[in-house]
């Protein structure tokens, strides 16, 4: 079954992950580093050094799917109920078959305490948008980037 929980299987980062996530990472975002030319904050962008203090500093984790290393996740602490996700990566062969939804979904649960989920994501970016508000995030804001980029913030609440 696609997309199946079973299949997918979310892991503290080791760090000898790390070359394999990295070209995932950039892999999955060098449209939008070339559409936006957004080379402070697109995740394309970011050196290996900065990559490497975001696994040992930050709750990174590495997916998988079919025991298969397929991308990662970073998420930050703004308070015991409060976490952001800064930033959800899976390889684009990997994209539009569901386990999306079922990885955000997995997240939430392994943090049961947190109430207050934040996420950033592009304007004009449709496909994420729609994912987002699908998993229950509402529009709170928006600011621009540069004169092609502006990050809309979402925030979903959980009672």
């Amino acid at each position: 079954m696609r997309g199946d929980k079973m299949d997918i299987k979310i892991a503290r980062t080791n760090i000898n992950e790390a070359q394999e996530l990295y070209a995932i990472q950039k892999q999955a975002f060098q449209s939008d580093l070339e559409r936006y030319s957004d080379y402070k904050t697109n995740p394309a962008a970011e050196t290996m050094n900065s990559f490497l203090q975001r696994i040992i500093f930050s709750y990174h984790y590495t997916i998988y799917i079919h025991d298969k290393v397929a991308g990662s996740i970073d998420i930050r602490r703004i308070s015991d109920d409060h976490f952001v996700v800064n930033q959800i990566c899976l390889n684009p062969d990997r994209q539009n078959q569901g386990y999306g939804s079922k990885i955000m979904k997995m997240i939430e649960e392994m943090f049961p305490n947190v109430k207050n989920w934040s996420l950033k994501t592009q304007k004009d970016n449709e496909k994420n948008r729609h994912f987002y508000e699908k998993a229950g995030y509402t529009l709170t804001g928006e600011q621009k980037m540069n004169h092609l980029l502006t990050l809309v913030d979402y925030e979903k609440r959980i009672r």
